[in-house]
């Protein structure tokens, strides 16, 4: 019988989907999961899977795959720690916050490559049957090469906030809008296997959203110059619906 894949999952919210989906596959087995949120590992304990709350202990045991799915602004450190350990990781959604971060996470992932220990950036948005389909399609040649595209990622979460955040510095209240990109840009990379080699960014300012507490910007607008110098106009996130009847919402207010 071959050997089973171990997963150890950092982050016992957004990481509970990963556990999910890893117990619908022969060949995976969770290891265990972390968190030091003690409350969100009570869960865990009834179905048997080993739960911790020392991140630095945890990343000590023997298992293949870390999954980075903890807090969004800090998942670089540890990224670092797991390939420095010696384990492959998927980090979800971002993958840094800050560009000597990004700096630190290539350098290190370079130096993990040659172990033939490797870093994935997680977008699910990427494996939607469309977009896969997309994907045979441009790769086959039948409807040339990307000029021009455009990408919006539209979430209207203004009635669920109070759900997402936990205080008013909780990241999702001021994380630029910009910084999540990869829903709207992911697919474009999928499907034509391009990469960004520049980006001019503009944000909306803050007037619709700051009523339900977000400090950020409204939303935001990037023009991204790809590899083969087509442009894409991506809308990262946005404050959703609010958009469509922003200027009624702020005539109502009046």
């Amino acid at each position: 019988m071959a050997k089973k894949i171990k997963i150890g999952i950092f982050g016992a919210r957004r990481g509970l989907s990963y556990k999910n989906v890893a117990s619908l596959i022969p060949d995976v087995e969770v290891f265990g999961v972390c968190d030091y949120n003690q409350e969100r590992l009570k869960n865990l304990k009834e179905e048997k899977i080993p739960t911790f709350t020392d991140f630095d202990k945890f990343i000590e045991y023997d298992f293949d795959i870390l999954v980075v799915a903890n807090y969004c602004t800090e998942h670089v450190p540890y990224a670092i720690k797991g390939l420095k350990s010696g384990k492959h990781v998927l980090s979800e959604v971002i993958a840094c916050k800050t560009l000597s971060e990004g700096v630190n996470l290539c350098r290190e992932v370079e130096k993990a490559e040659k172990n033939n220990n490797f870093y994935m950036f997680g977008e699910n948005c990427c494996y939607l049957s469309y977009i896969l389909e997309m994907e045979k399609i441009y790769k086959s040649g039948k409807i040339g090469e990307l000029r021009y595209g455009e990408g919006e990622y539209i979430h209207d979460c203004s009635q669920i906030w109070h759900l997402l955040t936990n205080s008013p510095e909780h990241w999702r209240n001021w994380l630029p809008s910009t910084y999540y990109v990869t829903h709207s840009l992911g697919p474009f990379i999928t499907i034509t296997d391009l990469r960004p080699v520049s980006v001019s960014g503009f944000v909306v300012p803050n007037l619709l959203s700051r009523e339900f507490g977000r400090k950020g910007d409204d939303w935001g607008i990037l023009i991204i110059k790809m590899e083969n110098d087509a442009i894409l106009r991506i809308i990262p996130w946005s404050v959703g619906l609010m958009i469509l009847y922003g200027i009624e919402f702020m005539e109502q207010k009046v």
